[in-house]
């Protein structure tokens, strides 16, 4: 055997080695994820997005914990660093796969936090950019319910936007863009048919019904989600917002 045949075998055996310690973290961080324990999840993410960058699993599930993370943490500094890092992660994951649905919405996810931190023209622009790719991410799985969640939280953040931010918009896109409460009672009511497990969902939902005055509907939805069991790490961030938005409700209801 020549010396460049070994080095290549030896090369595509690294290789393979790589790819299989990747699937092994992945798979760790996934059982983590399923007892809740967020912190290993992402630990475990990050050694196999360490160990093969081009990983597109290990890159969206990466983005995806660091999403989740800066949801539940109590740390504003965190919660930004955390979005910051997870919109990189999920650009990357677009440009690994860019036919593939996850990507497209953690993206979608994480330029919307991002815009929490920013006022003005900026948070209009990266509003339009979470409508692209959450719009992306159907086209690539119209059974992506996250996606129909995300498109839900925009119709109702753009509908309820101030006058001057509308202004914005209208300089951004020309013209405002369509968006209502209806559009986003529509796609998170679809999101919540998609996947009738998943608390944020509900939760969403209960909350666009309340900010269109459909108080029974509401309440409904806000209680519904209250009696659905834990599914995933934030739920425990949702029941709080349920709890919340739930003493609005009960003073509207006959």
């Amino acid at each position: 055997m020549t010396m460049s045949r070994s080095l290549w075998l030896a090369f595509c055996l690294c290789g393979i080695v790589t790819r299989v310690c990747a699937q092994k973290e992945i798979a760790t961080g996934d059982a983590a994820l399923a007892r809740f324990d967020l912190g290993s999840a992402l630990k475990a993410y990050r050694a196999a997005h360490a160990r093969s960058p081009d990983n597109y699993e290990a890159t969206w599930k990466l983005a995806r914990a660091l999403i989740d993370t800066s949801t539940i943490s109590k740390d504003a500094d965190q919660q930004k660093q955390c979005c910051v890092e997870a919109e990189q992660l999920a650009r990357a994951a677009v440009t690994l796969d860019p036919g593939d649905s996850k990507g497209h919405t953690y993206l979608a996810i994480a330029v919307g936090k991002l815009a929490l931190y920013y006022g003005g023209k900026r948070k209009v622009s990266l509003a339009s950019e979470v409508k692209t790719e959450a719009e992306r991410a159907i086209r690539c799985d119209d059974k992506e319910d996250l996606a129909y969640h995300v498109l839900g939280v925009w119709n109702r953040e753009m509908a309820e936007l101030n006058w001057v931010l509308r202004k914005f918009a209208e300089l951004l896109y020309g013209k405002f863009p369509s968006a209502s409460l209806d559009d986003a009672i529509r796609d998170l009511e679809r999101a919540a048919q998609l996947a009738p497990t998943v608390v944020p969902h509900r939760v969403e939902l209960g909350i666009t019904l309340a900010s269109a005055h459909r108080w029974q509907e509401a309440n409904d939805n806000l209680e519904k989600s209250l009696a659905m069991p834990r599914a995933w790490v934030t739920d425990d961030y949702y029941w709080a917002l349920a709890r919340q938005t739930l003493q609005r409700v009960k003073p509207h209801l006959n």
